[in-house]
């Protein structure tokens, strides 16, 4: 490699790590804004949530964003050379453009590779982390049962130990069934 190949590829990896992470940043800001009050009542520690929860959460939304941000980097940085005119430099300078693709190949091998190898060890750790906080902390008061297998269960919470809804509620006909009432007493359930 020479040195225009360690400029342009320079560029594209510093450019890529900048947008992942303040996309990534602004991803955090939002999911914490949206699940702040699951936060409080949880009554864990900011430093806990962060251990627990955010470990998971930064490596699952990276994995999410991590194609975009590659090709809005590579638009991004190729679209400020062109503005400075160092395309024109380097074609007046004898280098073909096919070889001045180069270290745009090199790089996209390289952030492939690394998300690859995130996607086979890092990533899925990080998704039980993320999950099972999510299961424990922020779903515990919705409505969603995993032991039913359907998604037409409604519930409702009469009192601080009293569930009452139904099963099977079928939007078309406007009509439900299997109806129920569960009164928590301790870990017990007492239908």
């Amino acid at each position: 490699m020479k040195i225009l190949d360690w400029y342009i590829l320079k560029k594209f990896l510093t450019t890529f790590v900048f947008t992942i992470l303040v996309i990534t940043v602004i991803a955090v800001v939002i999911d914490t804004e949206e699940k702040a009050d699951d936060f409080v009542k949880s009554g864990l520690t900011g430093w806990q949530i962060v251990m627990h929860y955010y470990i998971g959460f930064v490596p699952f939304i990276m994995s999410m964003i991590f194609p975009l941000m590659v090709f809005i980097a590579v638009i991004y940085f190729t679209s400020r050379m062109a503005a400075q005119t160092e395309f024109i430099a380097i074609m007046t300078g004898g280098i073909k453009y096919n070889r001045m693709l180069r270290p745009y190949l090199i790089g996209s091998i390289l952030l492939s590779s690394l998300l690859w190898w995130a996607s086979k060890t890092w990533i899925p750790r990080a998704e039980v982390i993320r999950t099972d906080f999510q299961t424990v902390y922020v779903d515990r008061n919705s409505s969603y049962n995993p032991n039913q297998s359907s998604s037409n269960n409604y519930y409702l919470r009469v009192d601080s130990a009293t569930f009452v809804g139904m099963r099977a509620y079928d939007t078309l006909s406007k009509s439900a069934s299997a109806f129920f009432s569960a009164k928590d007493q301790g870990q017990q359930n007492v239908l």
